[in-house]
């Protein structure tokens, strides 16, 4: 009886111990990350890095203007020196970006200077000087557009554009619109090329520019964060900045 009353003794015990506290699971980070048509590539890569980090919660939105609200856990993505007037953000050069002029597989031309330029995109020149002897379609992308900016201010600074150049909405339908016409030409970032539809990478040339030229085409592709990135927000942008292999 005494060894009954003792099991049951130390049952009770064991019953009002005290009990297993279970670990709150961990709480997603959420990163919004905002960037221009032209840095879509890098917006992906971004992506890519996301995975490393399981409970990093990405949310992307592609602008057409510059968003200069930016909150803690925004990431802003800028194609060239970010404009003026700015609230004292962190900026943070992650690479550079190269715009490259491009045209169709089937054109013979392989290099143009700068004023042979100036002359198609301003509609001086209406043919291309080679045995084909076709019409120039001149492609460009939309007033605002980075890419836009660079070009013109490089290139027709001070000239009308040919008044029937085509509108590609972006680049990737630049992309696809100078793969699709022998007599097109236009521009885009190099990226697009690196990450694009291999069969339409595959039917377009890069002309060769001179190293002027070139040079004013290559931007810096900027971070802008409210404050200094640290943590997990710094590990991303770390990454993105990271050669890919």
């Amino acid at each position: 009886m005494k060894q009954l009353l003792l099991f049951g003794l130390i049952f009770l015990l064991a019953a009002c111990g005290t009990p297993e506290l279970s670990t709150p699971a961990p709480t997603p980070e959420a990163i919004h990350v905002n960037y221009p048509a032209a840095l879509k590539p890098w917006a992906d890569q971004l992506a890519r890095c996301a995975t490393d980090h399981p409970l990093t919660g990405l949310y992307f939105n592609q602008y057409s203007k510059l968003e200069t609200d930016i909150r803690e856990n925004d990431i802003e993505l800028v194609f060239g020196e970010p404009p003026q007037g700015l609230p004292p953000y962190s900026l943070t050069q992650i690479g550079w970006e190269q715009v490259v002029v491009i045209t169709n597989i089937e054109n013979e031309t392989s290099q143009l200077s700068i004023g042979e330029l100036q002359s198609i995109f301003s509609g001086q020149t209406s043919g291309w000087q080679n045995d084909s002897g076709e019409l120039i379609q001149v492609w460009v992308l939309p007033l605002g557009d980075p890419t836009r900016t660079f070009f013109d201010r490089a290139v027709i600074p001070s000239q009308s554009l040919a008044s029937e150049a085509m509108l590609a909405p972006d680049p990737a339908a630049m992309l696809e619109a100078i793969s699709d016409e022998s007599n097109a030409i236009g521009y885009l970032p190099h990226s697009i090329l690196d990450s694009g539809d291999p069969t339409l990478v595959s039917a377009v040339n890069i002309i060769q520019l001179d190293d002027t030229l070139d040079e004013a085409l290559r931007q810096p592709v900027i971070a802008i964060t409210r404050s200094e990135p640290t943590g997990l927000m710094r590990e991303l942008l770390v990454c993105l900045s990271a050669p890919t292999p």
